[in-house]
């Protein structure tokens, strides 16, 4: 299927430092493998960490990112030639060096500024991943400590210094996203229970929200096992399945919530497998979390997206 693409399939993902994006982004590298090149906004920083913060301007700030540069960029990459492009070091948060990106069928680009205007007419596909404050707050501490060897107080202190900035340059994008990914807190985690008060894996509520509902798509069945539901082993979860406006588009809202039967995650790898044509491995046990099924439901509508993309091409 993705070879029948003429020039490189462009995804745009959207969403804060620290959101989840990268997650998302290898998921759809795992579904087309050796097929996708990543491309991050990070290394179109004008200046560098130290700088900004003298100034007291944030990255999220569209000023503090050569968008016309990435632009430039975006309109030779979606013609299938290479870029000399610039390399952001996050250890220093200087500007080090350059590269060649050379583009895949398809071309992940993901940012804080990915869809905005005259950037996203260069994307086929849109995404905003939007988790709850509670839990980028986290995710965010976690990368930056453990991954990037940034100091815990001065994680902090930048989280709350971003926060307005947010607000008022990235959550406004989602809006244009043909998929908006909302992470929560799960609801299921009743304190009454003696699992949750000796403890429990962390556990999310995920909404998908598709705005592209108009796509002719492949049917899959969920199967679900009644009788492995009343087992007081098995664990718990939910799906939420409802159709409402947003931001004055008809879309489809899809909620997980807890860890699923793996039996329902295969029946949609299968889907993929047969769509795709590539023998897809996904590492998962019994259950899986609710994120690593929307990372399955998300390259699902991508798959979908694509065949109609192609189709409309051969009409």
């Amino acid at each position: 299927m993705i070879d029948e693409i003429e020039r490189p399939f462009i995804i745009g993902i959207a969403g804060d430092s620290g959101s989840g994006k990268t997650t998302f982004a290898e998921s759809i590298k795992r579904i087309f493998a050796g097929k996708v090149a990543t491309i991050t906004m990070d290394d179109y920083h004008k200046i560098g960490r130290e700088e900004r913060r003298k100034l007291g301007i944030t990255p999220l700030n569209p000023e503090m990112t050569d968008l016309e540069l990435f632009r430039e960029h975006l309109e030779i990459i979606r013609r299938g030639e290479k870029i000399i492009k610039p390399i952001y070091d996050h250890t220093r948060g200087v500007i080090n060096g350059e590269e060649v990106f050379k583009p895949e069928k398809i071309v992940i680009v993901e940012g804080l500024h990915t869809l905005y205007d005259e950037i996203r007419d260069y994307l086929d596909y849109k995404i905003f991943v939007d988790p709850a404050r509670i839990i980028k707050r986290k995710w965010k501490l976690k990368r930056d400590v453990e991954e990037r060897g940034y100091r815990r107080e001065e994680v902090i202190e930048e989280i709350i210094k971003r926060e307005n900035d947010y607000k008022r340059f990235v959550d406004f994008q989602k809006i244009y996203a043909d998929t908006i990914i909302k992470i929560y807190p799960s609801e299921l985690q009743n304190v009454e229970r003696i699992t949750f008060l000796v403890g429990m894996e962390e556990m999310y509520r995920v909404r998908m929200i598709f705005t592209n509902i108009s796509l002719e798509m492949t049917d899959i069945t969920l199967n679900v096992d009644l009788s492995k539901l009343i087992k007081a082993s098995e664990r718990d979860f939910a799906i939420t399945f409802f159709s409402d406006y947003y931001y004055g588009k008809r879309a489809s809202f899809i909620e997980i919530d807890g860890a699923l039967s793996v039996e329902i995650f295969e029946s949609i790898l299968d889907t993929l497998r047969d769509e795709t044509g590539y023998d897809i491995r996904w590492d998962a046990g019994d259950y899986v979390n609710s994120i690593e099924v929307a990372k399955l439901l998300l390259c699902w509508n991508l798959v979908e997206f694509i065949k109609s993309t192609i189709k409309s091409k051969h009409k």
